[in-house]
């Protein structure tokens, strides 16, 4: 007698498998390349609006790309699949998250530009920013199922404590390339890899 499929298990293998088209990667490449372009324009020009427009513009970016690079290339290719509603309430709490913790490390390095000597422990503060950091992301890494972001979640906190530390915004950028470049990489494969599904 065939034991009884598990489906909280079918499910999570299902969930999985949406993360194979690299889309996801090169949402979070997106959203620390937003993070460059906030600090370069804030290191570059004195406009204000000029820094918080790249950086929302970019984040806004990202998610269009995540939501319609899903709806468009992959739900064509892998089939549309309905989750639980803990799931979906899961993604969506995740989503608003990473938003407003991008737009909350945006105003601290408007704060810390402004006042430099506010702050006179800046070796702990910035390790414990890098340490904060890595903790979230592999929260969220947990509730998406999402392993690949782990590694993401290192180079996330990482990154922004060597910045704060050093004073080198361009380390963002050289994140944004650790995660878009194999994010791409992924995604071209999974284009010519996995065909849209022809209906009958």
């Amino acid at each position: 007698m065939n034991a009884p499929f598990n489906l909280k298990e079918l499910e999570q293998k299902a969930f999985r498998s949406f993360y194979q088209d690299g889309i996801w990667d090169i949402f979070f490449g997106l959203m620390m390349l937003a993070m460059y372009a906030f600090t370069f324009f804030n290191d570059n020009f004195e406009n204000k609006a000029l820094r918080i427009l790249a950086l929302v513009f970019i984040e806004i970016a990202a998610m269009f790309f995540l939501i319609y690079a899903k709806k468009l290339i992959t739900t064509p290719r892998l089939g549309q699949v309905v989750f639980g509603e803990k799931r979906r309430k899961n993604l969506l709490n995740i989503f608003l998250t990473n938003l407003a913790s991008v737009i909350v490390l945006a105003a601290w390095f408007a704060y810390k530009t402004a006042h430099p000597s506010a702050l006179d422990n800046d070796t702990l503060i910035s390790i414990s920013l890098g340490v904060w950091i890595t903790f979230i992301t592999s929260v969220m890494a947990y509730f998406l199922d999402f392993n690949r972001l782990y590694i993401y979640a290192l180079i996330y906190g990482a990154t922004f404590t060597a910045v704060l530390l050093l004073g080198l915004p361009i380390l963002f950028l050289a994140a944004a390339l650790l995660i878009l470049i194999p994010g791409g990489v992924i995604f071209f494969r999974f284009l010519s890899t996995t065909k849209p599904i022809r209906e009958e």
